[in-house]
């Protein structure tokens, strides 16, 4: 069954969207405006701003604060994608602010390819320990979506392209990558090649 996302009557579908934007960017994630980090010894904050997720966009409204504990732990700040479970009208829960911990090193991300078969992935944002004398060690790790960035990316590699093919012109401009057909002569008959001792003779024609 064929359908239309971006057709009249017809619904764009959040998983197509996605998709397109995820391989418009490259499949990068990151924050594109705000999400400023901030933490006490109990707790940390992420303000207002917007950030992209495997073509999916989110934003923080005023800010999220959560708590961290006092649990001798390596912690990661994180926004979490589950796309298992099913959002509501009033409320979403595919998408969530979360610490996930270990207590023998940094925890590692779950990151599948939600727009494939996949239904979880955490972005991170911070990484800290927690213990008795609350929070310590923060570093913020949040990666970015510039695109200023990502346009001068693409161009960069543009001109390395060009700069390639460049070289590649120069080289057949001074004959060393190729012979002329002019300078292409056919033989035919035998033709005795000396080889020390003896001689070879081969059948022709051909070109040298």
């Amino acid at each position: 069954m064929l359908k239309g996302h971006v057709f009249d009557e017809q619904l764009f579908s959040s998983e197509c969207f996605a998709l397109f934007i995820d391989t418009f960017l490259g499949k990068e994630c990151g924050v594109v405006k705000g999400c400023t980090l901030s933490n006490t010894s109990s707790s940390v904050t992420v303000s207002n701003g917007f950030f992209c997720v495997r073509g999916r966009f989110l934003e923080i409204e005023g800010s999220d604060t959560l708590a961290t504990g006092t649990d001798n732990a390596y912690c990661k700040l994180i926004c979490e994608i589950n796309l298992s479970k099913e959002n509501t009208e009033s409320e979403l829960t595919q998408a969530v602010l979360k610490i996930i911990k270990s207590t023998t090193g940094y925890p590692g991300l779950t990151q599948q390819d939600i727009t494939d078969e996949g239904t979880i992935y955490q972005f991170e944002f911070a990484q800290f320990r927690t213990g008795t004398n609350g929070v310590t060690d923060f570093i913020d790790t949040r990666s970015y979506l510039d695109f200023d960035s990502i346009y001068s990316q693409v161009n960069t590699e543009t001109k390395a392209l060009i700069e390639e093919i460049k070289t590649q012109l120069e080289i057949v401009e001074d004959g060393s990558a190729y012979v002329l057909k002019d300078n292409i002569v056919e033989v035919s008959g035998n033709v005795s090649l000396n080889n020390g001792s003896g001689s070879v003779n081969v059948a022709y024609p051909t070109r040298i």
